[in-house]
């Protein structure tokens, strides 16, 4: 018989979000993918301090317009990510992109926000908002689960399993997806009629005289300070994406789908037996805030599960199997 666990708390060595580029359940979205079908035509940037802290006058200089954040993100010789040209933000700045046509609210990820990180672990991270007219922003529900013990360096190093909703968490060349359907029940926005995308860097000092906090209350801890004319998070470009943007778990993932989604009293976990470990699986249901809501061990004989989402609210989860995520809507 699987086992049904309701929990606060899933510690079990990594975070509850999906990982960098290439591990199995990850987002990201390539800058030449084909479900683009068109990027940001306009910028205007309200550009923050080199270091906040007693500097507030030092604003970063690296670029004197939002015009590097408008078209394409490029790709160079070998697929290789040219980590320039791109709007630093400095501490706290921001950036607003508008479209020649607006963002619709498609099956799947609508929009893709990029950064140009040189690696899969230095991540400069900053919250997104949208807009209808331009007026009113609405601000994606972000998560932060990196330990505030410890300040993460100027040039230190984050899991991108604990962060979510948060633009930055993937490496240049590849851009963090949102899905404006996480946002259907705000007020003041037409997520069908999206005209405005804004970037708001994320200061990422853990001292809260500073530092700037996720959905949640948890103060956000990213490389911080950075002395550098291109302070904060570097803004590459912003893409649209079509309706097949639905992106689904690789072939030799563990899990094979999760079904119906959304869903409403019930969910299937199907995976696929051919890619699972001995012994039984067990299965995570998180909310966004990263809380662990249930588990559900899942033993060796079985390849499909059926599990009661009845006492969920309405709202986006996270179903994880191994390293794997793939995110569920509750809808009644």
């Amino acid at each position: 018989m699987a086992l049904l666990i309701v929990c606060g708390v899933c510690a079990h060595g990594q975070g509850p979000f999906c990982g960098i580029v290439g591990t199995e359940g990850c987002t990201a979205v390539k800058c030449n993918d084909p479900r683009i079908i068109g990027w940001a035509t306009g910028c205007e940037v309200v550009f923050g301090p080199v270091d906040l802290r007693g500097h507030p006058d030092s604003i970063v200089t690296f670029a004197s317009n939002g015009n590097n954040a408008i078209g394409p993100v490029v790709l160079g010789n070998n697929d290789s990510y040219n980590t320039y040209p791109v709007v630093p933000l400095g501490d706290g700045g921001y950036a607003t992109v508008t479209f020649d046509e607006p963002i619709h609210n498609v099956n799947g990820y609508d929009f893709a926000v990029f950064e140009n990180s040189f690696d899969d672990y230095f991540l400069e991270l900053a919250f997104v908002e949208v807009s209808s007219d331009g007026e009113r922003f609405v601000r994606f529900p972000a998560t932060s689960l990196t330990q505030t013990e410890t300040q993460i360096g100027g040039m230190g190093q984050l899991d991108a399993t604990y962060i979510n909703n948060l633009a930055g968490k993937y490496r240049g060349g590849w851009g963090t997806p949102f899905d404006l359907e996480e946002l259907r029940d705000s007020t003041g926005i037409d997520i069908d009629n999206i005209t405005h995308v804004r970037v708001v860097d994320v200061v990422g000092s853990i001292d809260p005289a500073y530092g700037t906090y996720d959905a949640y209350g948890h103060i956000i801890n990213d490389p911080f300070p950075t002395f550098s004319y291109s302070a904060g998070y570097d803004l590459d470009g912003v893409c649209v994406l079509g309706e097949s943007s639905s992106i689904s778990a690789p072939q030799h993932s563990v899990i094979k789908s999760v079904y119906p989604n959304p869903a409403s009293d019930r969910v299937v976990v199907s995976l696929n037996p051919a890619n699972l470990q001995s012994g039984n699986q067990t299965i995570y249901i998180y909310d966004i805030s990263g809380r662990c809501m249930m588990e559900r061990v899942v033993p060796a004989s079985s390849s499909s599960v059926s599990i009661s989402t009845a006492q969920l609210r309405n709202g986006v989860y996270i179903v994880k199997a191994g390293a794997e995520t793939v995110r569920l809507m509750v809808a009644r």
